[in-house]
């Protein structure tokens, strides 16, 4: 049997633990702040759970699998602390949002085993209860020998994932899924549901949709944005009572990936030379508000307004 750790469990990382473990899989979940406040069980939509062995401090142990849930603007830090430890897992996955440059995980990108994982569901941690919303799309991965084997070992805990040969192009929607609602989320206290029920919101979730995909649309081959807009708009009503990552993080006093998100499509708007106005504002709205962000300078003609 696979020894398998999930690295930086939070509420996305419970979740695997607790769905894997109960498969019967050998899980150990590492963790700090959210860890130490489950108890022995969590209720994933009112079911009981039990909650796999934890451990706070890594050791030199043998994983074949292992799970990397932290956020982007933590990948560098788990990736140090793996190879101090001397981590040597047969497969590494990283599940997390958004897009990141070819190099960002370094060295660990030559590894045979590397895997990334984009997931299109809605999770929340509320205390000792985590709320999870399942989508058509579920877990997307790459459709290779270590993505079918993954997906498989997911499918025994009851993960729907999925192997895609276009996972770059899935990547790039769940960046613009993310970016049309995150700081959104975040800022006005709001579900997506209530998000898409207000018109003026709505107006806004279009255009940073929309700028999104004027700036990935040549690099990813997207689909029309028709196309995309259609299927962003039924996934959405599946999980319409999910409040976003980013509120969340916010609401916990913890740092967000803005930068990895709106932030991203602004760089990259402005490296191309195309513009991305709406995602300036939202991201210069919500950085004055609400967290500080890298990108101050993009804000200051803003300001002088």
């Amino acid at each position: 049997m696979d020894k398998i750790l999930v690295f930086g469990a939070g509420t996305i990382g419970t979740f695997l633990g607790a769905k894997l473990y109960a498969a019967g899989h050998d899980v150990t979940l590492y963790g700090r702040r959210k860890l130490t406040k489950i108890y022995d069980r969590v209720l994933i939509n009112g079911i009981a759970f039990k909650v796999p062995p934890r451990i706070y401090s890594l050791e030199q142990s043998r994983y074949d699998i292992i799970f990397v849930t932290t956020k982007l603007y933590d990948s560098q830090t788990a990736i140090n602390e793996l190879k101090l430890n001397h981590l040597e897992p047969q497969i590494i996955v990283f599940i997390q949002n958004g897009l990141v440059s070819e190099g960002f995980y370094g060295d660990l990108e030559n590894h045979p085993g590397f895997l990334t994982i984009s997931v299109f569901e809605g999770y929340r941690l509320i205390g000792n209860q985590l709320l999870a919303t399942r989508t058509d799309l579920g877990w997307q991965t790459e459709n290779n020998f270590t993505g079918l084997k993954v997906c498989k070992l997911l499918q025994s805990g009851n993960i729907n994932c999925t192997v895609t040969s276009e996972l770059p192009e899935i990547r790039a929607e769940k960046l613009m899924w993310n970016v049309a609602l995150n700081a959104l989320s975040a800022m006005e206290r709001k579900t997506f549901g209530e998000i898409m029920a207000d018109k003026n919101l709505h107006k806004v979730v279009d255009g940073l949709f929309e700028e999104s995909y004027e700036v990935l649309k040549a690099d990813y081959n997207l689909a029309s944005l028709d196309l995309l807009k259609q299927r962003f708009y039924r996934q959405i009503k599946t999980v319409e009572t999910h409040y976003s990552s980013t509120y969340q993080d916010v609401v916990s006093g913890r740092k967000t990936e803005i930068d990895f998100l709106n932030g991203l499509i602004i760089k990259l708007g402005r490296s191309k030379g195309i513009p991305t106005p709406l995602n300036q504002e939202i991201y210069c709205k919500f950085c004055q508000e609400i967290s500080e962000c890298s990108l101050q300078e993009v804000c200051r003609p803003l300001l002088l307004v």
